[in-house]
C-alpha cells in the first residue's frame, strides 16, 4: 500500500519530489563509513544519513587485522620496493580469475586513496607483516585490529554536521520512486517504522557468510558441501544487502566464491559458531589418523586439502610443548584463564591423555594410526627432512614427544564472501541486462570487494578495498545527487549528527546496576541490545568497573550527543 500510496503521489503531484537526504547510506562498517565520509565531504550541503542497524557503528572490522596497501611510507622505511605493478601481478597470480580492472584500480590507488587518506584521519600504520601470497610485504596493521583505524573514521564522522546517523534501525526493502529511492526501515528496539527517501542510495551492509542458508545454496559445484559447517563471519553478515536490492533486479557474481577456513573449533558457549584456531606445533590428521597436507603451506593450500577430506574434518595434535603455541580467537571471552578452562579444560572440546594412542582411543582415531604417524613424524624431524609434505627444513618442525598429549577436532567454517551485488567502476549497481541503476551504489563485502580477490581471498584485501569501494560509490552518489533535478531538497536543520537518532529513546544518566542485576538483565530476550549485550558480558567476564568505560563524559546510559558518543567510542578498545 506504501508503495502504491507513494508512487501515485509521485505521478500527480507536479512538484519535484521532496527528500530526506541527498544519500542514504545502509550499514555503518567500514565500507559504508568510507562511503558517508567521502559523500559528505562533497560539499556542507551534501546531506547524508547513514542507517546502522546495530546500537554502534564500525560492523566487523573493529575484530578484524591489517590492510593490503601498496608503497607506503611503512614499506620504504622497513627497505620494501613495492609499486603498484609489483601488487597487479601478486593480485592477478593468487586470486587466479580476480577481475583484471577492479585490482587494477586498486593497485594505482591504494596509496593515496586509502593509506594516504585514513592517516590523514589520524590512523598510523606502525606493523609490516609478511605473508605467503605476496612477493613483498604489504599487510598493513595500525597497532593492533582495524577498530584503531575505524575510531578515527568515526571522530571524523561524529563532527560532520552534514552526516546523520539512524542508529538500531534495520532496512527491510527499498521503494522504487520516479527520481529517488525509498528506504524502508524500522527500529530494532522500538519496533517502530518509517521510510527515507534520498535520489542516491549506497548499500554496505556487508557479506553473507553468517547466513548458511544463502552459504549452501551457493556452495561451489566443484566440493562436497560440508556436513558440519560452523559460522566464522561478523553477526551482521546475513547478506540482508542482496535481498534488499532485489527489487532491482540486481545482477549478482561470484556467489560460489568463498573464503572457507577449516580450522574452526565449535565455540563451546555458542556451538553454531566456530573459534579460529592455529597452533604451528600441532600435526594435523584426517579421520583415519593420517597427515594430509603440509600444515606450514599456505591457506590456499591447505584449505583446499581439508575441503577435500571424506569427511570434511581434521584433528590438530600437539604436545605440552606445543600448547604454549596454541592461538584461538573469535570470541570476546578468550583469554588465558577460559582457554585453560572452557576450551583445554574440557573434554568434549579438547580430548587429552597421557600417551598417543591412549589419545587416539579418547579422541575416537585408529588406535593403530595415529601412534604410527607421530611416530614417522618425529623420525623425520630428527632427521630434519619432511620426506611425505615438506614441511621442513621449510619451516620450523618440532618432535612431539612430551606428555600430557592433546587432540582438537576442527570443522570447515564460513569466513568471507569473494562475491556479491555486481558493480562498476564507479560503484554502480548493474542490473540483470548488464546496466548501472541509476542511483543506486555499494561497497565492500556486499560486492564481494569487486572481484579484487578472485577465487581466493587474501591478507588485507578485504578491509582496504572496502575503504576504496566505499569510497568511490560515495564521490560517485552524491554526484549523481546534485545532477538530480527531479528531487527537490526538503529543509533539514540538524545540531547533532545524532539528532533523532530512533536507537536513542531513552535519555539521560541511568542508575548503577550491581553484577547480579546486570546478569538478570542479559539473560533476557531483548530485541535490538545484541551490542549492548555483547559488550556488558565482558564487562561481567572481565570484572571491569563502569568508570572504565563511563566517565563524566558519558554518563552510564545512551550516548546521545556528539560529545558523550565521542567519549564512547574511545572505549572500544576495552573490548577489542
Amino acid at each position: 500500500m506504501l508503495l502504491l500510496v507513494a508512487c501515485t503521489l509521485a505521478a500527480c503531484d507536479p512538484e519535484p519530489m521532496r527528500t530526506d537526504a541527498d544519500i542514504i547510506v545502509v550499514g555503518a562498517g567500514i565500507a559504508g563509513l568510507s562511503a558517508a565520509l567521502e559523500a559528505s565531504g562533497a560539499g556542507a550541503d551534501t546531506r547524508v544519513i547513514l542507517i546502522e542497524t546495530s546500537s554502534m557503528p564500525g560492523g566487523h572490522a573493529v575484530q578484524a587485522g591489517g590492510f593490503a596497501l601498496v608503497g607506503t611510507p611503512l614499506q620504504e622505511k622497513k627497505g620494501h620496493a613495492d609499486s603498484p605493478e609489483i601488487a597487479y601481478r601478486d593480485l592477478m597470480a593468487w586470486g587466479e580469475d580476480a577481475d583484471p580492472a577492479w585490482v587494477r584500480l586498486f593497485a594505482d590507488r591504494s596509496r593515496v586513496d586509502i593509506h594516504d587518506w585514513l592517516t590523514a584521519l589520524g590512523v598510523n600504520f606502525n606493523i609490516l607483516l609478511d605473508t605467503p601470497e605476496t612477493t613483498v610485504p604489504r599487510f598493513h596493521f595500525a597497532g593492533g585490529t582495524a577498530v584503531n583505524v575505524i575510531v578515527p573514521m568515526l571522530r571524523e564522522a561524529y563532527g560532520r554536521k552534514n552526516l546523520r546517523f539512524v542508529m538500531n534501525a534495520r532496512v527491510d526493502d527499498l521503494i522504487d520512486l520516479d527520481g529517488a529511492i525509498g528506504v524502508r526501515h524500522r527500529n530494532t528496539r522500538t519496533g517502530k517504522s518509517g521510510v527515507l527517501l534520498a535520489p542516491s542510495v549506497i548499500l554496505a551492509t556487508g557479506g553473507f557468510q553468517s547466513n548458511l542458508e544463502v552459504v549452501r545454496a551457493h556452495w561451489p559445484v566443484a566440493l562436497a558441501a560440508p556436513e558440519r559447517l560452523l559460522i566464522g563471519a561478523g553477526h551482521n553478515a546475513t547478506g540482508d544487502g542482496i535481498s534488499i536490492a532485489q527489487a532491482y533486479d540486481v545482477s549478482l557474481h561470484r556467489m560460489d566464491h568463498q573464503v572457507t577456513f577449516i580450522n574452526g573449533l565449535p565455540n563451546p558457549r555458542d556451538p553454531t559458531r566456530g573459534l579460529h584456531v592455529t597452533n604451528p606445533a600441532a600435526l594435523w590428521v584426517d579421520a583415519s589418523g593420517r597427515r594430509f597436507v603440509n600444515e606450514a603451506a599456505d591457506s590456499k593450500q591447505t584449505e583446499a586439502a581439508g575441503l577435500a577430506l571424506t569427511p570434511q574434518t581434521h584433528w590438530l595434535i600437539f604436545d605440552a610443548q606445543g600448547r604454549r603455541k596454541l592461538r584461538l580467537r573469535g570470541a570476546p571471552w578468550l583469554n588465558p584463564k577460559t582457554i585453560a578452562n572452557e576450551i583445554l579444560g574440557d573434554p568434549d572440546t579438547t580430548h587429552r591423555a597421557d600417551t598417543i594412542a591412549a589419545l587416539a582411543v579418547v579422541a575416537g582415531l585408529p588406535a593403530a594410526a595415529l601412534p604410527a604417524t607421530v611416530d614417522r613424524y618425529n623420525r623425520f624431524v630428527a632427521a630434519g627432512r619432511d620426506e611425505d609434505f615438506q614441511r621442513f627444513p621449510g619451516a620450523d618442525g618440532v618432535a612431539l614427544t612430551t606428555p600430557p598429549y592433546f587432540a582438537m577436532q576442527l570443522f570447515p567454517m564460513t569466513r568471507k564472501s569473494l562475491g556479491g551485488l555486481t558493480i562498476d567502476l564507479q560503484g554502480r549497481v548493474v542490473d540483470d541486462t548488464g546496466q548501472a541503476i541509476d542511483g543506486l551504489y555499494a561497497a565492500g563485502e556486499l560486492t564481494g570487494v569487486a572481484g579484487i580477490n578472485g577465487s581466493h581471498g587474501g591478507s588485507g584485501t578485504f578491509l582496504a578495498p572496502s575503504v576504496l569501494t566505499g569510497r568511490i560509490a560515495g564521490a560517485s552518489a552524491a554526484t549523481y545527487a546534485k545532477t538530480s533535478n527531479t528531487v527537490s531538497r526538503a529543509t533539514w536543520s540538524v545540531t547533532s549528527p545524532l539528532a533523532d537518532t530512533p536507537a536513542n529513546h531513552t535519555t539521560g544518566a541511568v542508575p548503577l546496576l550491581t553484577a547480579g542485576q546486570l546478569e538478570t538483565l542479559l539473560a533476557a530476550d531483548r530485541s535490538g541490545y545484541w551490542h549492548f549485550g555483547r559488550a556488558h558480558a565482558v564487562v561481567l567476564e572481565r570484572k571491569y568497573t563502569c568508570t572504565r568505560c563511563h566517565t563524566h563524559g558519558w554518563p552510564t546510559g545512551p550516548a546521545t550527543t556528539t560529545e558523550q558518543r565521542l567519549v564512547q567510542i574511545e572505549s572500544c578498545t576495552n573490548c577489542h
